[in-house]
């Protein structure tokens, strides 16, 4: 029976983005600026939404959907308590729409599964264009 050994010693000195902070660096503003392209992505699926939706739009509902910044990051949402009353109505999730024929616009769930079959895709992009030449 024949025993085949290896024996490899690598040397090399471990400098460069990958080994110091500037790497993490690189990853938190990555992480930021695809939160903020898949917020700002999904904020106008939601109103190309309501604009092809609403039969005689005033803007007023559209005019409340933005982009908030809560402590889990980039949110799109209506204003919430201080928004507009009939935003949980138009989404779907609402009392009115059990005894209504209306069942929402599912706006805001539409662009959210949208969104996550596109994310990486987003990523990918943003990460070649703006800071793989950082590592």
């Amino acid at each position: 029976m024949a025993l085949l050994q290896i024996r490899t010693r690598l040397r090399g000195r471990e400098s460069g983005p990958l080994f110091d902070a500037r790497a993490a660096r690189v990853f938190r503003d990555f992480e930021d600026d695809l939160e903020e392209q898949g917020a700002e992505w999904a904020e106008r699926h939601i109103k190309r939404t309501f604009h092809r939706s609403f039969r005689t739009p005033t803007g007023y509902y559209e005019s409340n959907v933005t982009i908030h910044n809560s402590e889990g990051g980039q949110e799109v949402w209506d204003g919430g308590m201080g928004g507009p009353v009939y935003g949980p109505w138009l989404e779907g999730v609402g009392s009115r729409n059990n005894t209504t024929r209306f069942k929402g616009y599912h706006a805001f769930r539409n662009a959210a599964q949208a969104l996550e079959r596109r994310i990486e895709s987003m990523g990918y992009q943003l990460m070649n264009r703006n800071h793989i030449r950082r590592l």
